[in-house]
């Protein structure tokens, strides 16, 4: 099975016309293609109103249950949502970037898991990192941080920082290292069955390439799944995959 998730942020989407230019191919896409839609919270009902053969995800939720935390929405809040939301965003560099550390990561990932809501961890390191060889043990301190009390995410996404909303994604030799060192943690918490993504400047065009890498089941796509046309080429193009 392969995984493709739009993360539409905080854009303003024609949600009628984004499904009318997805339409246009998604009836050509493979049963072994799973598509998942990240709207607003405000979005998702109706998303999933405009396509119910589409699975749900929201962005992030708050580490509390309820009270006056303007803003913020609870997993209870989001399991009332939609039938079809089944997963939620974690850690994405955004939101880490406004302050969410490991530990509130973890503490996100309990309030999701209660209402039986699956984690899709973000991990990556930004270009300081990188430059100084230290992507490997920054990768796996924010792993092992959340794989710790029993924690298991359904998918975890590689996000280099430094390749998103760039347009030029990472290359295949730097996906392909970034991989290695997760699914070698994985191994060890003998988890090798979670699907790796990658996430950072996805398109049409390269993701053939980017699919190439043989550790990866699919990606997550920011700003080239705003155009409904656009992310239904991206799906489209899996099949070559």
């Amino acid at each position: 099975m392969k995984y493709l998730i739009a993360n539409w942020k905080m854009n303003s989407i024609d949600i009628e016309e984004w499904f009318k230019g997805f339409n246009k191919f998604f009836r050509e896409i493979k049963n072994d293609v799973e598509v998942i839609v990240c709207p607003s919270y405000v979005d998702i009902v109706k998303c999933s109103q405009q396509a119910p053969n589409l699975i749900m995800a929201a962005q992030d939720v708050s580490i509390h249950d309820d009270g006056p935390f303007t803003g913020q929405i609870s997993a209870l809040q989001l399991s009332r949502t939609s039938e079809q939301l089944k997963y939620c965003l974690l850690g994405h560099s955004e939101v880490r970037s406004k302050g969410d550390t490991n530990s509130l990561i973890r503490i996100k990932s309990k309030k999701l898991e209660a209402f039986k809501i699956n984690s899709i961890l973000c991990v990556g390191e930004d270009e300081n990192v990188l430059n100084k060889g230290e992507r490997e043990k920054f990768l796996l301190d924010q792993l092992d941080s959340y794989f710790q009390e029993g924690l298991c995410p359904k998918f975890i996404a590689y996000e280099p920082i430094w390749a998103i909303g760039t347009g030029i994604p990472a290359d295949k030799k730097n996906i392909d290292e970034a991989l290695k060192i997760i699914s070698n943690f994985l191994k060890e918490k003998k988890q090798e069955k979670i699907p790796l993504l990658y996430g950072g400047s996805v398109s049409s065009k390269n993701v053939d390439e980017i699919m190439s890498s043989e550790l990866l089941s699919g990606c997550l796509v920011g700003n080239a799944s705003l155009d409904g046309e656009e992310f239904a080429r991206i799906a489209k193009n899996f099949r070559r995959c």
